[in-house]
Formats: structure tokens, sequence, C-alpha cells
């Protein structure tokens, strides 16, 4: 935080003085430095993740005498490739920078793919979620260790808590109709990523509008296989398959062999940016043939139309199969998520299970059976309510996303430092209270405290 560096793109007065603010404020908020060494990733282009990684490790330094080493830009591999990726984007060109995060086997994919298998030790703290060496519980990686605690994090507060936090998980569901508080998986913003039906009479119309256009069979389901970023995240928790380009062409051979439901195959939202390999119109060159195959970009599609056609979801990690069931649309997982231990999803041990999977919703879908609980679906809308609320916790110091990287993000930042006392703040306390009980993510709330205290710390509206 103490940094005067000024980045090409955040040349301004608010951010010089936001530089000379918090060289003040920091050492003023922090105990001395001690022993303890904090690493501090800072790899990222955008500076409103390094505030945020940089005051989550200021916090601790409140309670934890430690000196903050930062990291930065020493991967080879990132400067070479992220950065050239940022540069073309920008200028509208692809080359050979951001080829080299597609699927194919270069070998500096095959580099990267080897360090982040080896890569299993976690640090004391990352981001929001944390694992602490004292909570392992066998082997794995972060995220494998971290979807096993959220699980058990999910069952003793979320869903112990269910009455209570009802309500608010209600409300969490309807903001996501129309794509308030993001992130989520649709990105195109506005009108494209609303759900506006409001009946079973509504949705039927759009979705007989939706078959029509996309030439499906009106009298037999949808299913939907949502790709992912194939390059992203390589092995980083548990996937059933070797890689998720692979996953990806066996599902389409798999759908192509079985016409007994309309198939639908979307793309990322971020296919471009982490694949330009062509490898999604590869895949769907290989099934011009098979009328009841469907491939589209899936921005092409609105959330409107997508909500009302699918009735069922598959992916192995992607963030849609947290939203689909918050609707009532059931979704299978070739993989593990952070919320895939919490009860809403499908989750396949193995391949012969993830085509055993498939095989048994194929077949209740054409038989007309429901594939999801009510259990599932208030599962679900507990788990968005968290993931969009409960977990996230709000800080003058780490301002809303939407902010952007702009002179309003600096200047507020400035006055938060200058003009609010820290005594108190979100970030500070919930840092704390994490710490302490070695919780696996920061909180808003306090759910140790009990039901009628979380009632009053949610601040929940009463009916009279």
């Amino acid at each position: 935080m103490n940094s005067t560096a000024k980045s090409p793109q955040l040349l301004g007065l608010e951010f010089d003085r936001y530089c000379e603010t918090a060289a003040q404020f920091w050492p003023r908020n922090t105990l001395p430095a001690g022993e303890a060494t904090i690493l501090v990733e800072l790899m990222t282009e955008d500076i409103r993740v390094s505030i945020r990684n940089l005051t989550i490790a200021n916090a601790i330094r409140r309670f934890i005498p430690a000196q903050i080493v930062v990291y930065t830009g020493a991967d080879e591999d990132w400067n070479e490739i992220l950065w050239t990726v940022l540069r073309q984007t920008r200028s509208g060109k692809v080359g050979p920078g951001i080829r080299r995060r597609g699927r194919h086997r270069h070998p500096r994919h095959r580099r990267r793919t080897a360090r982040w298998r080896t890569t299993q030790g976690p640090p004391r703290g990352r981001e929001a979620y944390t694992l602490f060496p004292e909570t392992l519980v066998g082997e794995g990686s972060f995220r494998m260790h971290s979807t096993r605690q959220i699980a058990e994090f999910f069952e003793q507060h979320l869903w112990a808590n269910r009455n209570v936090l009802r309500r608010s998980a209600e409300l969490t569901a309807w903001r996501s109709k129309s794509n308030l508080g993001r992130p989520s998986w649709w990105r195109g913003g506005g009108v494209v990523s609303s759900v506006e039906f409001r009946t079973p009479q509504e949705r039927q119309a759009i979705r007989t509008h939706a078959m029509d256009r996309l030439g499906f069979d009106r009298t037999k389901p949808v299913v939907a296989i949502y790709n992912h970023a194939t390059s992203d995240a390589l092995n980083t928790n548990v996937e059933v398959f070797e890689d998720l380009g692979r996953w990806f062409e066996e599902t389409a051979a798999f759908a192509a062999a079985e016409p007994t439901v309309n198939w639908l195959f979307v793309d990322h939202p971020s296919q471009a940016k982490y694949d330009s390999t062509g490898f999604f119109d590869r895949v769907a060159a290989r099934h011009t043939d098979a009328e009841h195959l469907v491939f589209l970009p899936s921005l092409e599609l609105s959330k409107n139309v997508m909500w009302s056609l699918v009735d069922l979801g598959v992916t192995v990690r992607g963030s849609t199969s947290a939203e689909l069931p918050v609707y009532g649309i059931p979704a299978i997982q070739a993989g593990w998520s952070e919320w895939s231990g919490c009860g809403f999803t499908s989750v396949a041990r193995d391949e012969g299970d993830y085509w055993r999977l498939l095989r048994d919703a194929l077949a209740g879908l054409v038989e007309g059976r429901s594939l999801i609980t009510e259990e599932q679906i208030e599962r679900a809308r507990l788990w968005l309510w968290f993931y969009r609320s409960g977990g996230d916790v709000a800080s003058h110091l780490v301002q809303h996303w939407e902010m952007g990287q702009n002179e309003e993000l600096f200047n507020a930042l400035s006055v938060a430092m200058r003009q609010v006392e820290s005594d108190g703040d979100a970030a500070f306390v919930s840092t704390q209270r994490m710490w302490s009980r070695q919780e696996p993510f920061l909180t808003r709330v306090d759910f140790a405290r009990g039901p009628d205290s979380l009632n009053e710390q949610l601040g929940a509206v009463r009916q009279w």
C-alpha cells in the first residue's frame, strides 16, 4: 500500500493522492513489522484486486506483527502471455500470445499444468477464502480442501439457520433475476441478462418462441452443456475428466447419439479471452449433421430465453450450476466447485458415474419426472445469498467492483482513509473473526452467535 509507482493507465491527481494517503494510513493502523511474513499476490493488472489483497493482509497485521512481501510479474509465462493478451484485446488484435492460452499441448501449457498440479501447499490466507494447517483433513489442493470445508460450513450455519435466512435468500434470488449484484455467469448486462417472465404461462410462451428459433423439436426437453474457459484454473480442484476440453468433446459425441432430447451447447462468456484456438467451433463442426444439437455463443441468448428453455444444465464447475437450481432447473457437475458439497447439484464421482447421472437424467426428462427437489432449490437460494451477501464483506477500504478503476475509485478510498474512523471497519472485524476461529472465509455476519442474533445482524425486515 505504500508504493507510489504509477501504471500508465492510472495516472491522475486522485491516484497520487490515494498513494500518499495510504502511505500515512496503514502504518498508523497496523502493528509494527514482526518476524512473521505475509505473502501477497499482486500479479494482476487490475488494481482493484491488488487493493483487496493488500487490505486483507493489512487487516491481519492489526493483530499479528508481520511484514508484507508481495510478488508480482516474476513469472515468465504471466509476463509474456497475460500482458500480451491485454495489449491485443485492447487493440482488437489476436496474435500468438493469446493463442498460447488455448487447449493445445504447447510446452508452456504443459509447464503451467505440471506446476499447478504440484502446488498443493496452501498459505494461511488467500483472498476471501482461507485454509489453516490445523483444519486440513486428507490431501489435495487448496480448492479441494476449501470445497470440503465450505460444505461443512453450509450445513452448520446456513442450512441450520434456513428459517432465519429464507427471506434474505428469496430477495437475493429476485435480485439475481435482473442480474443485480454480480458476479454472475451472465456478462452481457442490461436486458440480455434479465429474466422477465413471471408465470409458467409466460415462460412457456418464451420457450415456444426459443424452440422454434433454434429449430428444436417442441415435444422434447432441452439439455444445455456449458463450455468452460478451457485453460483457466487447470487441475486446481477435482475434475472427473482429464481436462475440460475432453469433457466437452466427449459430451458432444454422447449427445449426438442421443436424439431423445434437444441439446444446446453454449460457449463461455469469456471464451475469446481464454481460448482463441477455435476449439468450440471445431467441436461444433463435427456435429453439423445432428439436427438435435445446436452450438451457440452464450451471449447470443438472453437470460430470459435460456432460463425458459433449459430443462437440465450440465457443467464441470461453472457458476451456472449454482444459478440454475435457484430457479428450479437441475444441474449435473462433472467436477467440484465451491458449492458442489452443498447438496443442490448432482456431482459425478468419476467418469462412469457422470455418464450414469446423464443417462438417468435423460430418462427422467423423457418420462416427465422432476429432477430437482424443493429442498435443493432452497439450498441453492441459500448459497446464492451467501455468495452474494453473507460472504461479501462490505468495507470503505475495498469499494464495490462496479466502481471501476478510475478517479472516483481513488477519491472514495482517499476519503475513507482520511475521514472515516477505522475502528469497527467490516474488513478488520471480519478478518479477525475469521482468523481467530479458523473459518474457511470472511463473512458479513457472525453466524456463531445464534439465530436470534443473526436476525438482528441482518437487519431483517419484519412482518407486523
